[in-house]
């Protein structure tokens, strides 16, 4: 700690200034022309619909259901916040000297701000601008931040795999639809890919490290850290709980967009829609655009849904999921930036540090209660 700054500001650095110039950089704009492509090519081309009813089916939404379903769907926002609170005491990075942990609403609002990020440039710049926005705000290291948003990750796809896994049990029993399988499976290949990417960290990581250049090596012990510190068995119950809570206020948004849409649609459907909605996020196209819209109306037509009503469902509750994330979150950044602006918190960036420094954490195995 205590050491002066290098002075290095590039973007890489300050995420931030990279959302600004990422925003309309070409390969964002080509992330937009292409999944305009995919959008264009998979309804006029796979799907058979009825664009006439398609558009009296958005129109006749009820605006009381869509207004509960926005509702619920910030409402999520509130108990990642807290989930992500959680994370980071695990992690012990609020024991690092003047560090200060923002407020549950604060770290809400943080998340949001990233998906905003992550819904208008490439490559899901938004997990290093909100570990950015946290650490500027808590005084704690970018990079250790950045390691617990893995973990969260890990946790995220993990309560994804068992949900689906409960909803097609549900789909069974009711004999409504079949699960499409490609979802389940691209799920649990995902959670194989983060949990060998843990692993691997947990033997091989500080090995590796060594190999390093010497100026990312403080970063990569940071990260590491945040990474693994994230999980204990003391506290991996609430935290999965609080994002589980999170999840099914994601499947109630889609499911109360249906019920606007006088489409009738199960619990069970709902949430495997809503899951594989979320999956196909991960695409780096600007919040997925293009393959969500596409993916989740091919979820609903496997599982019962007419083109049409399946295509209109997807229009409308991405209308939330994304639009909505567009417009709040953008005017939530801009706020942000008028009234809190550069300089507050103490953000440690990794080209900060001394050689060698490390967020001061008991080791991953310890109780950190």
């Amino acid at each position: 700690m205590g050491t002066t700054p290098t002075g290095d500001s590039t973007a890489e650095s300050r995420p931030d200034l990279a959302l600004r110039r990422r925003f309309f950089s070409i390969p964002t704009l080509i992330g937009y022309a292409v999944a305009i492509a995919v959008l264009a090519f998979t309804a006029s081309r796979v799907f058979n619909i009825n664009w006439s009813e398609t558009w009296d089916l958005v129109k006749s939404t009820n605006p009381w259901w869509y207004l509960l379903a926005l509702v619920l769907y910030y409402v999520s926002f509130w108990f990642r916040g807290w989930r992500w609170n959680l994370i980071v005491k695990t992690a012990q990075l609020d024991q690092e000297p003047g560090v200060k942990m923002p407020s549950i609403m604060t770290s809400s609002s943080i998340i949001l701000m990233g998906w905003f990020a992550n819904s208008v440039a490439f490559l899901r710049l938004g997990d290093a601008y909100r570990s950015y926005a946290f650490s500027k705000e808590s005084g704690t290291r970018f990079s250790a931040v950045l390691g617990t948003v893995l973990g969260e990750r890990v946790q995220d796809m993990f309560a994804v795999l068992v949900l689906l896994l409960i909803a097609s049990v549900g789909l069974i029993f009711a004999e409504t639809a079949d699960a499409p399988v490609w979802v389940i499976a691209a799920a649990l290949l995902l959670v194989g890919a983060l949990f060998a990417l843990l692993i691997t960290m947990r033997v091989f990581g500080r090995q590796l490290a060594t190999r390093l250049p010497q100026r990312f090596q403080s970063s990569y012990e940071n990260f590491h850290t945040g990474a693994l510190a994230s999980f204990h068995p003391r506290h991996i119950p609430a935290q999965l709980a609080l994002g589980t809570i999170g999840w099914g206020l994601e499947m109630a948004r889609l499911f109360f967009v249906a019920e606007g849409m006088g489409i009738e649609v199960g619990i069970a459907v709902a949430l495997f829609a809503a899951l594989a909605s979320a999956m196909l996020t991960t695409i780096p196209t600007p919040g997925g655009f293009g393959f969500v819209e596409g993916g989740l109306t091919g979820v609903l037509i496997l599982m019962g849904l007419s083109d049409t009503d399946a295509f209109a469902l997807a229009i409308v509750d991405r209308s939330i999921s994304w639009i909505s994330i567009i417009v709040i979150g953008g005017l939530l950044s801009v706020m942000w930036q008028l009234f809190r602006g550069p300089g507050v918190g103490a953000a440690k960036f990794p080209d900060e540090a001394a050689p060698g420094s490390t967020v001061p954490i008991k080791d991953e195995s310890t109780d950190s209660s």
